[in-house]
């Protein structure tokens, strides 16, 4: 069975982090383990994370910024971290605010175990009859808009780029994460366009995975004026990939 380790990046989230889930977690199956990445948090998370993990060293890992880089850059430094250790098959990463439970990380590996050529699955937060994703109203035709100028402008048929569901495999790590990201905030759009220029069959190496459950949080890290910064982030990576 494979070895896989999902990232969980974290600012400022002493407060709200539910480790106790990430231990009842551990305790159902064995092959999931998890890497925190402290952001350059200003208050006591790094911390919490360190106790975390000196209670359960085998399993949690923990990556410690000094300083806040952004979930671009948490992300890439956790991904890289672990795919250095070469102990791990699949590597991905899930929000901090477990928007997207745990237990559907199952979904995105199954896929993986099915289809031995793709080499990355992504959460997509549809909903549907069967499924319980609630999303605030003008968050969703945000999200609609944001995805179908994504699709237009790149030419990509991607669904949902932005959520933060994202599994790989290990041998594709280095190559799509090696590079920083030109965003703070649209590097899951990067990471499509990464895969893409490396592999042009990209369609059929990347899989999107309806999620069963997904639903928002209170306290999003994504400010208004963060919303201001996307279309010149997006020009950005426009010209950066495009």
């Amino acid at each position: 069975m494979e070895k896989i380790c999902v990232i969980i990046p974290c600012y400022n989230e002493a407060s709200r982090i539910r480790l106790d889930v990430f231990r009842d977690f551990l305790r159902e199956q064995d092959y999931i383990d998890f890497c925190f990445v402290n952001d350059g948090s200003r208050d006591n998370t790094s911390e919490v994370l360190r106790y975390a993990v000196e209670r359960c060293p085998e399993r949690f890992l923990l990556v410690d910024n000094p300083d806040n880089r952004g979930k671009a850059e948490a992300v890439r430094s956790g991904m890289l971290h672990v795919a250095s250790l070469g102990r791990y098959d699949l590597i991905g990463f899930l929000d901090a605010d477990l928007a997207t439970p745990l237990e559907d990380i199952h979904l995105l590996v199954e896929v993986m175990r099915r289809q031995p050529s793709v080499m990355m699955t992504m959460g997509a937060r549809l909903k549907r009859l069967g499924a319980n994703v609630q999303r605030k109203a003008y968050r969703h035709y945000m999200g609609r808009v944001f995805a179908t100028v994504v699709s237009l402008l790149f030419r990509m048929p991607v669904y949902d780029s932005q959520c933060g569901a994202k599994l790989f495999r290990v041998s594709l790590v280095p190559e799509v994460f090696r590079a920083p990201f030109s965003s703070r905030w649209l590097f899951d759009v990067e990471i499509l366009l990464r895969v893409r220029r490396l592999y042009p069959d990209y369609e059929r190496l990347v899989c999107e995975v309806p999620l069963r459950t997904w639903i928002e949080q209170g306290d999003s890290r994504i400010r208004f004026s963060h919303l201001l910064k996307m279309p010149y982030e997006l020009f950005q990576i426009y010209c950066r990939y495009a």
